[in-house]
């Protein structure tokens, strides 16, 4: 499962990266800090770092602080749109990460949770949007069969 999540995040990531080379833009010089992250060149990413259920919350703090987690995750140039813990399972995160710093995620992923969570990411959308605009057609339908 990981390996066709990872075959569709390099994917994506080539087909970004081909239409960001046919808009070249003028650099304006070398910059020491990271790109802001658009919406054009970036992907919506889950992440869910489940608890090990092995460890209580003091040994996955040791970890974490032992591996730097909190140092490196998420990357400079990755915005959080959303965090949320649930009970039982972990850290549901939302990112917006451009496609160029898939790599870098992964690596602090790798580098920083590994040994605390076990992770799941999944490219994701936003959907509230659709799911507003059909609860609306449906209520303007249910109003037309009366």
């Amino acid at each position: 499962m990981l390996k066709k999540i990872l075959f569709c995040l390099s994917v994506f990531t080539m087909f970004a990266l081909s239409a960001a080379a046919q808009n070249p833009k003028a650099p304006e010089g070398p910059s020491t800090q990271a790109p802001l992250v658009s919406g054009v060149d970036s992907v919506l990413i889950t992440v869910i770092l489940k608890h090990q259920q092995d460890k209580n919350l003091p040994e996955i703090r040791r970890i974490l602080e032992a591996q730097g987690f909190w140092d490196i995750f998420p990357p400079q140039d990755v915005k959080v749109v959303n965090w949320t813990l649930a009970m039982g399972l972990g850290h549901i995160i939302t990112l917006q990460c451009p496609a160029g710093a898939i790599r870098r995620l992964n690596l602090a992923l790798e580098n920083g949770a590994w040994g605390a969570f076990d992770t799941e990411i999944y490219l994701t959308y936003d959907y509230q949007s659709v799911w507003q605009d059909y609860i609306e057609r449906r209520e303007d339908a249910k109003e037309d069969r009366n």
